[in-house]
Parts: C-alpha cells; structure tokens; sequence
C-alpha cells in the first residue's frame, strides 16, 4: 500500500503531490498503470510456464497470443516494466484484455 508520506516536509509532500495532480490530469498515471498491469501480467505468465512444465496446472503451458508475447520478453536483458513500457498500445490491449479470461482458465486447471 502506497506511504502516506507523513514524515516527508511540507516542500517534499506538496511536491509529489502536484506531480501526482499533473500525471491525473494528463493521463499519463493511466497509463503507467497499464503498463505496470502489463508488466505483471507478463511475469505470471512467465511463472505459470515454469509451473506447468514442473507438472503444476494439469501440465498446460500457457500458449496463445499471451503466451507469444510473454516469450518476448529477455529477463536477463531487461526487466518486465522496460519490457512493457516497450509494447504497442496493441499489445497492451492484448495482455490487459486477455489476462482475465486466461487467467480464470488457469486457476480451473490448478
């Protein structure tokens, strides 16, 4: 859960506020929390992989368009937000979209 910030000073509180204020008004904190979604997404997927290879989820890897996008990603090159920050609005969409109908499929099978 995000710190009040109670012990910063009044200049320190005042300016993250107005910083948070401006993201709100432009959008652009919509959509860094998209591709925090995003990125998150991708780093379940990456998980359920290894688990199901190990047997976990009756064995199905994830595939699919999630899945391919996923594979994308060089964790040893990048980390999942650089990755996400990095997609199309596209395929964005495709893994906010399309996480919740997989993941409800993944959690029948685990």
């Amino acid at each position: 859960m995000p710190d009040l910030g109670m012990g910063l000073s009044h200049e320190e509180m005042r300016r993250r506020a107005l910083h948070a204020l401006d993201e709100l008004a432009d959008g652009s904190f919509a959509e860094r929390m998209r591709v925090e979604a995003a990125a998150r997404i991708i780093v379940t997927l990456r998980r359920v992989a290894v688990l199901a290879a190990g047997g976990e989820f009756g064995g199905a890897t994830p595939s699919g368009p999630l899945a391919e996008l996923a594979a994308r990603w060089d964790a040893t090159a990048t980390t999942a937000s650089e990755f996400a920050g990095a997609l199309t609005p596209a395929e964005l969409s495709l893994l906010t979209e399309g996480a919740p109908p997989w993941a409800e499929a993944q959690r029948a099978r685990g």
